[in-house]
């Protein structure tokens, strides 16, 4: 039981932690031997996290002014333009790339609607998630052959 505890703990905190994410918390959490749905389920836990904080944390944050001129000079407007645009889509494929901590970050600043950022960001994690145990999985599979 401690066992199980403290592998899932592991790879709900590398998931949570920045540059790091789902790409390191799948793998460290397979090569723990979890199982792929435990593996899954807390590394998208993890990684969400952080979107809910921010989501929920940001007006708090904007209070200092020192922190938000800074932030507001980061602005791009190509990303403002591009948030808009495409909305949810633009999550779904960016977030992974970028990170769950800049993308919603930036989505905040550019006032992206709370709806969109949580279940894109929700989405998308989990899509990439699923995706990537697969892969890692196959891949496996395939050389033990």
């Amino acid at each position: 039981m401690f066992d199980y505890l403290y592998k899932v703990l592991v790879v709900w905190f590398i998931g949570f932690f920045p540059f790091f994410e789902l790409f390191v918390a799948i793998p460290a959490g397979l090569s723990l031997r979890l199982d792929s749905a435990s593996t899954v389920i807390f590394c998208v836990a993890g990684n969400f996290f952080p979107v809910l904080l921010i989501e929920y944390g940001y007006n708090r944050l904007m209070r200092y002014h020192r922190i938000r001129n800074w932030l507001n000079r980061r602005i791009s407007e190509k990303m403002y333009k591009n948030i808009n645009r495409y909305g949810i889509w633009y999550m779904l494929i960016i977030t992974p790339w970028v990170g769950v901590w800049a993308m919603a970050v930036t989505a905040k600043i550019l006032h992206m609607e709370k709806r969109i950022l949580i279940w894109g960001s929700f989405a998308s994690i989990l899509l990439y998630s699923i995706v990537l145990v697969i892969v890692i999985q196959t891949g496996i599979e395939f050389f033990t052959r």
